[in-house]
């Protein structure tokens, strides 16, 4: 299991408290950061008073440098005479000198408008998140469908096939579909004198649907062990299905725009990126995320050696929770080298957030 990785809540401010900047190291470190970000090339003090009229001399800017990297807000490559920006300084950067970059109104409307011409809920409503994320940062998107932490009981179908086997079908409270045959030996030892056909079936099936909405597998089989045998018998199977979606908390990972990583001269070794998306494909790195997210809404970040994990120690994971916290609760976000447009990229991740919980609100509100 990894050791939980430090999280960055939009709302935090205790970076702002703990490192007091002067305006100059602030507007030096703020050019270094968006200037490095555009080139991925070391940025010196030449060009920062040429591209960012400082109004200072070069050897002013350079005394500014070196006091940021004293404080372990820039950092010095051997090859280049220029500075790059430390982990600790996209941090500052991000937490108060950042001007983000909102999406404007056109950009809205399309995106809104794209989700309108798809299903709620389905595959393609999740990868149309992914695409709009990766596209409009030109960073990797990450995407998992919003499940339950303990998967509740909300519709149960039940059916006699051709074959005279039993199919239970059992909707998720956050609506996803399960379902399992009934061992047929099983039931027909419950009527050995009269088979249990699709009446005596569908009677089950209303009583369940009448009692256990809301239910997680243990009330579930509490409350269906007390009836009668074929109750007990159905009541089981349901308890069961509900317990093999409680150990699937994220089973499916949606992403895009890889090839905007690729693109990256941090990346153009394809193993680096190997090895970020081994950890995104493993449960235990997003699990450990859910329950941080169900406590605090809003756009996290964590930006490389924040995150304990060796292989994302080079880039960036910008990320938010969207859904229902006691129901269901998903997770978008985007990736990239650490040298990231952060100024478009939280405002893209909280936008693609905020406009998915409102439709799933409206869903749900139709359909109530």
């Amino acid at each position: 299991m990894f050791d939980r990785p430090q999280l960055h809540s939009e709302r935090a401010t205790s970076f702002q408290r703990a490192i007091a900047l002067t305006e100059r190291q602030q507007a030096v470190l703020r050019a270094v950061v968006e200037d490095y970000v555009r080139t991925a090339v070391p940025v010196g003090s030449k060009t920062l008073v040429q591209r960012h009229g400082l109004r200072v001399s070069p050897a002013t800017v350079r005394s500014a440098m070196a006091e940021l990297e004293a404080l372990g807000l820039l950092s010095h490559p051997h090859t280049s005479a220029g500075r790059v920006p430390s982990d600790l300084g996209y941090r500052v950067y991000v937490e108060s000198l950042m001007r983000e970059a909102q999406l404007d109104r056109a950009d809205q409307l399309m995106i809104r408008h794209q989700f309108s011409q798809v299903q709620l809920t389905s595959n393609e409503w999740l990868r149309l998140a992914a695409s709009i994320l990766a596209g409009s940062t030109r960073s990797a998107s990450v995407v998992t469908p919003a499940r339950s932490r303990r998967a509740r009981f909300g519709h149960l179908q039940l059916v006699q096939l051709a074959d005279q086997s039993r199919l239970a079908v059992l909707v998720l409270a956050d609506g996803n579909v399960v379902q399992r045959r009934l061992e047929r030996a099983a039931v027909d030892r419950l009527g050995p004198e009269a088979t249990i056909g699709q009446e005596e079936l569908d009677a089950v099936a209303t009583t369940f649907n009448a009692e256990l909405p809301g239910l997680a597998a243990p009330a579930v089989r509490r409350r269906t062990a007390r009836q009668g045998a074929l109750q007990a018998l159905v009541g089981e199977a349901v308890a069961s299905l509900l317990e093999e979606s409680d150990s699937a908390a994220v089973e499916e990972v949606i992403t895009d725009g890889l090839a905007n990583v690729l693109e990256q001269p941090e990346f153009a070794q394809g193993s680096k990126l190997r090895g970020v998306l081994e950890v995104l494909q493993r449960s235990d790195f997003l699990e450990q995320l859910i329950p941080v997210l169900a406590r605090r809404r809003g756009v996290h970040v964590i930006i490389g050696r924040e995150n304990s994990i060796d292989a994302m120690h080079e880039v960036s994971f910008i990320f938010a929770p969207y859904g229902e916290p006691d129901q269901a609760l998903g997770m978008l976000g985007v990736l990239g080298p650490t040298r990231m447009p952060y100024p478009r990229a939280i405002p893209t991740v909280r936008y693609l957030s905020t406009l998915m919980n409102e439709l799933i609100t409206s869903h749900h509100e139709t359909h109530d």
